[in-house]
């Protein structure tokens, strides 16, 4: 194939299909369809904002799911709609004679990937190579260091681990398919704001269908804003009525918390033992709001947010590897380009096993306390057994709580508070198995981790 002819690359990234021509995005729609009936389907942005207003002809999840039917009222196949997605947006552009490399999820199995060959094939799409997206994200080598692609699908999370030598990249199979995607982040973020409606107002927006709509409709661009500002207001308009709510950006964060740390944990699980790990994030992690922070907030591990366009640059450069000759293939392995020099990658301090020695819980006089709350430690009038409380008061003497990945003690006095037998002045940090120990009370506390919701 010359260098110079021109090609097309369409990305099914599960949560949409992009085409562009390596460089620049052509089209863009989101993967949403509203069965009307076998021969009315809309797809995309007009098929999203009815979502909510008719859920049982609604669908978003065709394109991991092409061998099955809809989840919807009506006998219709998976691979129909995806069909149906790919020809609007196919149709949109002029590219119908050219070539076409397709990137595509790692939750794609053999069946999928010949269901798409065929959806292609009716559409006259001149298919002529076939890339796994986790073969794409990296660039250059990443030198002294374990990586991995992280790719948010719809109802999965896929953690493929890459591996590198001095000639390319290779995809260690399987990826791990968690079962948590792109739909729970939202839906957590969605039930934190909602919650704030109810709580500040008495209006809750996910009760009625047109509310719910306008409610999602909304939501995306509160996100995107509240990602640049410490709060914002969000508001909501209900025929003459209008109902208003201060969102602060902390609050949004602790949303997808337990979701956080549970990536965390895989991760920690796949790299337990591993210094460096430089973590790839496909574009749709983007949409999760606080997760970037999260992620480099991880002990030991670097991370490289890919663009919208990155697959598609990445896909363009190797095309002579991926488009091969007559016979189309699966490229899941890659060679690094001549001038590929490693990354040079900035990793934050500490190692990522260090997780597994975060406690969840202080246990004090055989009561396990939460550390996902504030919790503070005032004067008793019973001198062997301290106060617990979850606002500060006058007689506090420290607070201990959970910051970010680190569990923090924080004395207000120093002179009472110890822990492991040294005296915190300000701030100490607690790890499994440390004793906090409050001058003049008998009683040792004790930093512990509940496993599974183990009492």
């Amino acid at each position: 194939m010359s260098a110079a002819m021109p090609i097309v690359i369409i990305e099914l990234y599960d949560s949409g299909v992009r085409i562009s021509d390596g460089k620049n995005i052509l089209a863009n729609s989101v993967s949403c369809a509203l069965i009307e009936s076998d021969d009315s389907i809309l797809v995309g942005e007009q098929a999203k904002h009815q979502a909510y207003l008719r859920p049982r002809e609604s669908s978003i999840n065709f394109w991991s799911q092409l061998s099955e039917n809809s989840d919807t009222k009506h006998i219709i196949s998976n691979a129909e709609i995806a069909y149906r997605h790919l020809e609007n947006i196919w149709n949109s552009t002029n590219y119908s004679d050219q070539e076409a490399i397709l990137i595509t999820p790692v939750n794609l199995d053999k069946h999928d990937l010949g269901l798409l060959l065929g959806i292609c094939k009716k559409l006259s799409i001149n298919v002529a190579g076939i890339v796994c997206n986790a073969a794409l994200a990296m660039q250059q080598p990443a030198k002294d260091c374990k990586a991995v692609f992280l790719d948010l699908l719809q109802q999965q999370f896929a953690v493929t681990e890459i591996n590198q030598d001095v000639i390319g990249l290779s995809l260690k199979q399987p990826s791990r398919i968690l079962d948590y995607g792109l739909q729970s982040f939202i839906n957590n973020c969605a039930k934190a704001v909602a919650k704030k409606f109810i709580a500040e107002t008495r209006f809750d927006p996910l009760h009625a269908a047109d509310d719910e709509q306008q409610f999602f409709d909304k939501l995306p661009l509160w996100v995107n804003t509240l990602s640049e500002k410490d709060s914002i207001e969000c508001k909501l308009s209900i025929g003459e009525k209008h109902f208003t709510i201060q969102v602060e950006n902390e609050y949004l964060q602790s949303a997808n918390k337990k979701l956080f740390e549970e990536t965390a944990a895989h991760l920690n699980l796949l790299f337990h033992g591993h210094n460096k790990i430089a973590i790839f994030c496909s574009s749709s992690c983007k949409q999760v709001f606080g997760f970037y922070k999260f992620l480099a907030s991880l002990p030991g591990c670097a991370i490289v947010q890919l663009e919208e366009i990155s697959l598609a640059e990445q896909a363009l450069r190797c095309r002579n590897e991926i488009i091969t000759g007559e016979k189309i293939h699966y490229t899941t392995s890659l060679s690094w380009q001549d001038s590929s020099s490693p990354s040079s990658l900035d990793f934050a301090p500490g190692r990522l096993s260090n997780l597994s020695n975060i406690p969840t819980h202080i246990l004090i006089n055989g009561h396990a306390y939460s550390l996902h709350q504030e919790l503070f430690i005032a004067d008793s009038s019973v001198a062997s057994e301290p106060r617990i409380l979850l606002e500060k008061s006058t007689d506090s003497l420290c607070k201990i709580f959970s910051s970010g990945l680190n569990v923090e003690v924080h004395a207000f006095t120093k002179q009472s508070i110890i822990l492991n037998n040294n005296l915190i002045k300000t701030i100490s940090t607690a790890n499994i198995g440390d004793v906090l120990n409050i001058k003049d009370c008998e009683i040792n506390c004790h930093f512990i981790k509940v496993i599974n919701n183990e009492t």
